[in-house]
């Protein structure tokens, strides 16, 4: 499985040990940036970004959901800004829109 990781370099170290390919990128508009162009390259399966840049990749994350697409999966992990929840008021306000009601957690 081919894995990129976009971020700081303080977050993208961690993940390049481990063998993932480092793009460097430390502001939410470098983030989308980088992600829109390894979307269209498709060369990865799994691209992981820091959880604060959520709302900046949302555009592109939902472009490659409606598609049908199931690659690229995202993991959206939280750095060490400790920036933490935008995931999952993401995913609450998706599933509410699903369910036709607000779903408190």
């Amino acid at each position: 499985m081919s894995v990129a990781v976009i971020g700081p370099d303080s977050f993208t170290t961690c993940f390049q040990l481990i063998g993932a390919e480092g793009f460097d990128a430390g502001s939410g508009e470098a983030v989308a940036e980088t992600l829109g162009r390894l979307v269209d390259e498709g060369r990865f399966q799994l691209i992981i970004i820091p959880e604060r840049f959520a709302e900046v990749t949302r555009l592109f994350r939902e472009r490659v959901m409606s598609r049908g697409e199931i690659t690229p999966v995202f993991a959206l992990i939280p750095d060490f800004t400790m920036e933490t929840g935008m995931r999952m008021e993401e995913l609450q306000a998706v599933v509410s829109l699903a369910i036709g009601t607000r779903l408190e957690l």
